[in-house]
Order: structure tokens, then sequence, then C-alpha cells
């Protein structure tokens, strides 16, 4: 075999290959062989049907077969020989097969460019001070509130107040167009939208047993019709009514939530997982920035079809997050979109990886059983279970890749020059 290699671009070259005749033939032979031992024809026995009348039948099968075969294992020699290492399929053209002659082709195919990364150390990067405001708190404070609501029975009252959350089936008119909901929930306290905006407060002081009661609403104005009139005539029937009963701000609700014995104590532990938060975010802003702005120090290509499968990857992860943006957007522009930003993911994976080979970055078994720890606690499961789960799902090696890139980053930020971000003013917790 004869194999001619150039290079079409830092991501792609060209094989041009000769297969001598007599392998040719012998492949064609071996072929021939296997179908006769199948073949059943009248007259003759199976297994005896001579060589010619095979041919005759089947010579265009065969020689298709013989070519896909020629192709596949003469590609991963040639590959393996010049040390080629795809990153997609090969495109074959040019294909050439004659009796007696050679057998030759060309494919072109995609690689990875040659890294030499560069430039990565003393990086200037600013970290933003976390601040948590005193209103930040309070928020956590409420989420802690809702966690702790408790949704009783209606007793001692026969109509609907703004403190209760409904489950109703809604039928009527929306704007003019029909609507047919079984089982909404809606808060009456207008706090969570309820899908009709306004519904809620007009059922305040509607029976907490309502059957077809006749709601009529004005609904905001059409940005795209101004001046439309546009209207809800509804009928609402209440499946179930509660009354939602949200603890006060005290000592007696900071100990209920298991985290504190006075409110103020709660507030100060919330300052400081929230503080530690941001703190995790920061984090990731620095790597971002760090990853930004080594990529604009080490210019290099990629090959186009990790582009378009880091696309898809994108779009499949948008899709498992209840989210497809291609029922919403043209596939073709979608993809158009995204392309630069998966470009810059495949090129950072690249570049930390070549970065992590030069610096000599490995993951320890102690750093895996540690992320697995951590891991396992948040999922509430053991560890044993946990890495079991992932090897099952091919996820372990990925999480292994993810943690070297996180540990070469983490290098690189010890060798950055940092310098404090200016932070506007803003109230903090005393």
């Amino acid at each position: 075999m004869q194999v001619k290699v150039e290079d079409v671009s830092p991501v792609e070259k060209r094989l041009a290959v000769e297969i001598e005749w007599p392998l040719v033939a012998a492949k064609l032979d071996e072929a021939y062989r296997e179908l006769g031992r199948g073949v059943t024809l009248k007259g003759f026995r199976k297994g005896k049907v001579p060589r010619n009348i095979l041919e005759r039948m089947f010579a265009r099968q065969v020689e298709q077969e013989v070519v896909q075969k020629l192709l596949q294992e003469s590609f991963f020699r040639a590959a393996q020989q010049h040390a080629i290492e795809p990153v997609a399929s090969p495109i074959v053209d040019e294909v050439e097969m004659k009796k007696g002659s050679a057998f030759r082709y060309s494919a072109r195919v995609e690689v990875r460019a040659p890294l030499d990364p560069k430039d990565y150390d003393g990086v200037p990067l600013e970290r933003p001070a976390p601040v948590v405001t005193d209103e930040e708190i309070t928020q956590a404070v409420e989420r802690k509130r809702e966690e702790l609501t408790e949704y009783k029975k209606i007793e001692g009252r026969d109509t609907l107040a703004a403190s209760d959350v409904i489950v109703a089936d809604v039928k009527g008119e929306l704007a003019g167009k029909p609507i047919s909901r079984d089982g909404m929930m809606i808060d009456l306290s207008g706090l969570h939208q309820e899908g009709v905006p306004g519904l809620g407060a007009a059922l305040c002081g509607a029976p907490v047993a309502a059957k077809d009661h006749p709601v009529t609403l004005m609904l905001p104005a059409d940005p795209e019709a101004p001046g439309e009139v546009r209207e809800a005539r509804l009928t609402i029937t209440i499946r179930d009514a509660r009354e939602k009963q949200t603890p006060a701000l005290d000592d007696d609700f900071a100990k209920d939530t298991g985290d504190a014995d006075t409110l103020l104590e709660l507030r100060g532990k919330l300052r400081l997982q929230l503080l530690a938060q941001k703190e995790r975010e920061g984090k990731d802003e620095l790597r971002a920035a760090l990853i930004k702005e080594i990529l604009r120090r080490n210019e290099f290509p990629v090959a186009s079809a990790l582009v378009d499968r880091q696309i898809e990857a994108t779009l499949e992860r948008m899709a498992q997050g209840g989210f497809d943006m291609r029922k919403h957007m043209d596939e073709a522009r979608l993809k158009d979109e995204l392309r630069g930003s998966a470009t810059d993911q495949v090129r950072a994976g690249f570049l930390i990886s070549a970065i992590a080979e030069k610096e000599k970055v490995e993951v320890s078994d102690a750093d895996l059983e540690k992320r697995l720890a951590e891991m396992a606690k948040q999922q509430e499961k053991s560890v044993s279970r946990l890495k079991a789960e992932l090897q099952k799902e091919g996820r372990f090696e990925p999480l292994k890749h993810h943690l070297r890139e996180e540990k070469t980053l983490d290098l690189l930020l010890t060798r950055a020059n940092i310098t404090p971000k200016p932070e506007a003013d803003s109230p903090s917790e005393k």
C-alpha cells in the first residue's frame, strides 16, 4: 500500500492511497468464496456455483462490499503509519477500481491543529469583591418561610381570601380565544403568576366550593395591537382550596428551620452562605475571564466537525432541560448563532488539555474520591453507588477530565496577576 499525505489546512489533510492489484484480487476471491457458500441456484449443489456465474449475477454487490472493506482497512493503517488522529469520519472521493489495476482513492480528513500553548502565566484579572446586601438576606429568609409554609383546609369561612391557594378548572374565552385548563393552581395573593393576569385578585370573595363561578377580566393591552380591547370571560370550578399559613418572622421560626435558635443568628448564617456562594461565583467568573484571555493569546483553528458536534450537544442539553430551541427557531439560523460560542468551547477544551499536558497536571485518586464524596452528599447517595452509576452511564471518565481542567485552571489562577475589582457602594448586612 502506498500513501501520500497532503496538508490542506492546519485542521485538514488529504490522503492519496494506492493498493496493488494482487491484494485487491485476494479480497475479491475471499468475498466470492464467502458468497458461494451461502448461494443456492437451481442445477447446482449448495456451495458449488461456479465463480463466473457468481460474477455475472453478483459482481456489483461483491465489488461494493470489497471497496468498503478496502477503504476501512487501508484508511486505518494509513492513519496509524502517518500518526494521523481523525476527529471525524473521512470524506472519500475519486475511488477507482479496475480489474488488473491498483485500487486508488483519495480521502479528506479533519484533524486537530498542532498546539503548543504559550503566554498563559501572569494573566491580568480582576476579582470582584463578594458583597451581600440586606435585601438579599431578607429574600433568603423569605425563601425559608416559603419552605415552612403550610397549606391547610379552609375552616370557619365560606369565601376565598388573598391568603388562599386553589386548584381549579378554568374554562371560557381569553382575548377571543378558547381556554380550557383542568387542575390549574392559582395563588390568590398574586405572588406567583397564575397564568391569567388578575385572576387571583378577582377570585377573592368567591365561594370556597365555587362551581362554574363566572369571572370577567380586562386583560393588559397587547403591545402589537394597541387600543384593542382584550377581555377574559371565564367560569371557575374549584377542586381544592387551602389557606396558606406562613410562619411569623420570630425566633420560633428560626428554630423551626433547624439552622439557628434566633432570627438574628439565622440572618447571620444565611449571610455566610450567600457570601460563600458569591465567592464561588466570583471564582467561576475568574476562570471564565482567564479562559477568554488565554484563548486570545493562543490563536489556532479547530475542525468544523468538532464545532458541529458541540452545537448538537448544546441543543441536546437544552432540550433535556425542557427548552428545545429547534421548536422556536429555524435550525440553520440557530446553529449559525451558536457557532461562535461552540468554537470557543472546543478551542478552550483543547487549549486547557494542552496546558495540562505541558504542566503535567494529573488527577489523583484522592482528588477523585473527594469530588465523589461531595457529589454523593449532595445527591444523598453512597460513594460506591454514585461511582457505579457514573461508570454505567459513561460519565466517570468525563468527570476525571473535568477535574483535570479545574486543576489546570486553578494552577493558572495561582500564577495570574489578580487585582480587586472596584465595586459600586451597596448596603451590606451589619
